[in-house]
C-alpha cells in the first residue's frame, strides 16, 4: 500500500505503572466524581462539567493543554473547569502548592499556564520569580509556602484520585465520563456532544453537575481496554462545511467540492497544491475547492501564516495570497508580508492583522473543526465529503474527482439543482461541522432551519470572524439563554449583538 505524503500528528498516551490488571473506568458509564475545593472557572450553571488530574511536570498533560483551549473555543460559555492535583512524585509538590498560593490571589490560570510552560520544573527562587511577574502579594505567596499552607489539599487531591482508581495523568471525567491520556480534540467533543444531550433534561441551576452524576459508580470498575485509534474511512462520506468565507475557489454551483485542510509550512501541503490546480483547471466549472487551515503545532510560523491567510481572504485576494505563498517556499513575517505584495494586498492591514492576531480565533477555530473531523495530518482532503489523506498524485486523485463528478451528475439527472447537489450529499453525511454549522451547505430550496444551539454556534463563529452583519443576521432567531450565551461569547471578539 502505497504511503500517504503528509505532516502527521503523533498521537500517544501517558501511563503510570501499576499492579497487575487493575480496574479501569467504562468509558461509556458515568462515575460520581467530585469537584473538591480547588481552582475553577465557567459558569457554575454549565451543562459540562470537567475535572482533571495532572500534573506540571507531566509532558502529557502539558500537550494536551492546546487541545483543551480548542474544546473551550468550540463551546463557549457550556464547560465548568477543575483542576486538581496528581503530582508524579507526591513529596514533590513545590509547583502544585505555588498554583493554589496563586489561586488563593485571584491568579492561578496564569500561575497554570507559566507553570506549564517551563514543565513545572521550578524552584523556590523560580516560583518567587514568576509569582512577582504575575503581580502577586509576595509576602502571602511567601507565607503560604513557608507553612506548606495548601500541602494538605495537594494530598487530599491525590488521595481522592487513589481512591477512585486514576493511575495516568492527565485524566480527566466529562460529566462522570472518564477520559485518560493526551487524546485528539475528536475525542474529547464527541463525549461534550453526547453530555450536552443529556444535560439538556436537567435544569440549568448551581446543582446541575451534581444531579448529572448522583447515580454515578464510585471507583474505578472495569478491566482496561485501549480504544483503536480513529481513521477515516475512504468509502465514508463525511460531513463538512464550508470553511471561513473567502476561501473557496471555482463556482458555488460546481458538481464537485474539494474541502482541503492545509498548513502553509507543511512540504507535502506545497507539493499537493500543484496537484490540486490541475484538477481545478482540467475540470474547470465543474470543481470548487475551499481551503481550510490546520496549522500543526511543530511548525512554528504556521500559525501566523494561516492567519495571514485570512487576512488575504478578507481583502478578497485568499488564492492569489495562497499561490504566491507556496511559490515562495518560506513562511517568516518577511515572506508572509512578500506574499502579500505579490498578491496585491493592502500591506498596512496586513501588518495591522498579524500584529494584533486579529484572525487568530478564527483560525483555531476552523483548525478545532479539522481534528474533530478526524484529520489528523496535512493535507487532507474531502472530494464531495470522501477523504484523500495526504499529497496524492494527479493520477491517484483524478478518478476519485471523476466517480465524485459522475455520481453528481446522477442526481442532476434525478431533479436535483447543480447548486442543491453538495446540500443533498451532506445531509446523508455523518456527522456534522464543529466549526461553523451556519457554513454547513444545505438546499437553497430547503426550508431547513438551523437549531438553537447550532444557531448559537455559527453566531459565535460569525463574531470569532469579525462579521458583526452576519451575527445579528443569525442571531435575530436566537433568544433567551441561548441569545444571551452568545451575546457574551461575542463580546470577548469585541462584537455586540442588537438585542433580540
Amino acid at each position: 500500500m502505497q504511503r500517504a505524503l503528509l505532516c502527521a500528528v503523533m498521537v500517544v498516551l501517558a501511563t503510570r505503572s501499576a499492579a497487575a490488571d487493575p480496574p479501569g473506568f467504562d468509558p461509556d458509564a458515568v462515575y460520581k466524581i467530585a469537584t473538591g475545593d480547588g481552582p475553577h472557572r465557567g459558569p457554575d450553571a454549565a451543562p459540562i462539567t470537567i475535572v482533571e488530574w495532572s500534573d506540571f511536570s507531566c509532558r502529557y498533560c502539558n500537550r494536551v493543554n492546546p487541545t483543551l483551549e480548542q474544546l473551550d473555543r468550540l463551546y463557549p460559555g457550556k464547560v465548568r473547569w477543575f483542576y486538581r492535583h496528581f503530582p508524579l512524585d507526591p513529596d514533590t509538590t513545590l509547583a502544585a502548592e505555588a498554583s493554589l498560593a496563586a489561586a488563593a490571589q485571584g491568579r492561578f490560570w496564569p500561575m497554570h499556564a507559566r507553570l506549564f510552560a517551563v514543565h513545572g520544573q521550578v524552584d523556590r527562587p523560580a516560583v518567587e520569580l514568576i509569582a512577582a511577574d504575575l503581580g502577586l502579594d509576595l509576602n502571602r505567596f511567601r507565607a503560604a509556602l513557608d507553612t506548606g499552607a495548601y500541602r494538605a489539599q495537594v494530598r487530599a487531591d491525590y488521595e481522592a484520585a487513589v481512591a477512585l482508581g486514576v493511575r495516568s495523568t492527565p485524566t480527566f471525567f466529562i460529566n462522570g465520563r472518564p477520559v485518560s491520556g493526551s487524546l485528539p480534540l475528536r475525542e474529547f467533543a464527541r463525549i461534550v456532544d453526547q453530555e450536552l444531550a443529556r444535560a439538556q433534561a436537567v435544569p440549568a441551576t448551581a446543582g446541575r453537575y451534581e444531579a448529572l452524576v448522583a447515580a454515578g459508580r464510585p471507583a474505578a470498575d472495569t478491566p482496561d481496554a485501549a480504544a483503536a485509534p480513529f481513521e477515516l474511512d475512504p468509502a465514508t462520506v463525511y460531513a463538512i462545511g464550508l470553511g471561513l468565507p473567502g476561501h473557496a475557489t471555482g463556482p458555488d454551483d460546481a458538481l464537485v467540492t474539494i474541502v482541503e485542510w492545509s498548513d502553509f509550512e507543511c512540504p507535502y501541503c506545497a507539493r499537493n497544491a500543484p496537484t490540486i490546480e490541475a484538477i481545478r483547471k482540467d475540470f474547470a466549472g465543474q470543481v470548487r475547492v475551499i481551503y481550510r487551515h490546520l496549522p500543526l503545532f511543530f511548525h512554528a510560523h504556521a500559525d501566523l501564516a494561516a492567519e495571514a491567510g485570512a487576512e488575504a481572504a478578507h481583502q478578497g485576494k485568499f488564492w492569489a495570497f495562497h499561490d504566491a505563498l507556496f511559490a515562495l517556499g518560506k513562511v517568516g513575517r518577511a515572506d508572509l508580508e512578500a506574499a502579500g505584495a505579490t498578491a496585491g494586498l493592502d500591506l498596512a492591514q496586513l501588518r495591522a492583522a498579524l500584529d494584533d492576531r486579529r484572525w487568530r480565533e478564527a483560525v483555531a477555530a476552523d483548525s478545532a473543526a479539522g481534528s474533530i473531523a478526524g484529520v489528523t495530518g496535512t493535507p487532507t482532503m474531502f472530494v464531495n465529503g470522501q477523504p484523500v489523506v495526504g499529497a496524492v498524485s494527479y493520477a491517484r486523485l483524478k478518478p476519485v474527482v471523476e466517480a465524485a463528478l459522475t455520481a453528481a451528475r446522477g442526481l442532476v439527472a434525478r431533479g436535483v439543482a447543480p447548486g442543491d447537489v453538495y446540500g443533498v450529499i451532506m445531509m446523508a453525511a455523518t456527522e456534522g461541522e464543529h466549526g461553523d454549522p451556519g457554513r454547513m451547505p444545505v438546499m437553497p430550496s430547503a426550508t431547513l432551519e438551523l437549531g438553537p444551539t447550532d444557531r448559537e454556534a455559527a453566531v459565535v463563529a460569525a463574531c470569532r470572524g469579525r462579521d458583526k452583519d452576519r451575527a445579528d443576521a443569525l442571531a435575530g432567531k436566537l433568544a433567551g439563554a441561548h441569545h444571551a450565551a452568545a451575546a457574551e461569547a461575542c463580546s470577548a471578539y469585541g462584537v455586540d449583538l442588537v438585542d433580540p
